[in-house]
């Protein structure tokens, strides 16, 4: 989004909330240099299973969105692969940020205007066979995440900004 400054880094958005909302340090850039702000929009993924994905794909979200994606901290199987990564880039959404495992990491390293936050990687196919939560609220290692909160993303990691305090914290990050 072109309201969010080139400057905006995490380490300056962990600042400016005194460290809160940082995910947890095993989620990582699965491409180097990537770099990722933009409005939250969440799904909750079952064990083992991407279907909530796919509708997620497919459910109306703001331009330039970040899909944040809990509930796969303990799959075995990817959240997705190179289609649905460019299935993702295709409609609009800037990011993916998981605690779950992705496949065809070759593929999307390569994608240009897509970039990837997740556990890892795995050759292993998702079910698809639900249950579906798309929108609303998920929580990855204790930090809560809602639609429209501010996803800051980036080789260090990935904090998240409540809605609310946007405006606060980006003076607070310009400050420091």
């Amino acid at each position: 989004m072109d309201k969010f400054p080139d400057w905006l880094a995490s380490t300056l958005a962990s600042d400016a909330t005194e460290g809160r909302g940082v995910l947890p340090l095993w989620i990582s850039s699965l491409k180097p240099d990537a770099r990722a702000v933009g409005p939250a929009f969440v799904a909750l993924m079952g064990q083992d299973d991407n279907l909530s994905v796919r509708e997620a794909i497919q459910a109306p979200h703001a331009p330039g969105a970040v899909l944040v994606v809990a509930g796969g901290s303990t799959s075995r199987t990817a959240t997705i692969g190179g289609l649905m990564a460019l299935e993702m880039q295709n409609a609009g959404i800037l990011a993916l940020v998981t605690d779950g495992l992705v496949r065809d990491a070759r593929e999307i390293r390569q994608m240009q205007q897509f970039s990837v936050w997740c556990r890892g990687v795995t050759p292993t196919a998702s079910q698809k066979q639900g249950p579906v939560v798309v929108g609303g609220s998920v929580s990855i290692g204790g930090t809560l995440i809602r639609d429209g909160d501010l996803v800051i993303a980036d080789d260090d990691g990935v904090v998240i900004w409540p809605k609310e305090q946007i405006d606060v914290l980006l003076s607070k990050a310009e400050a420091k």
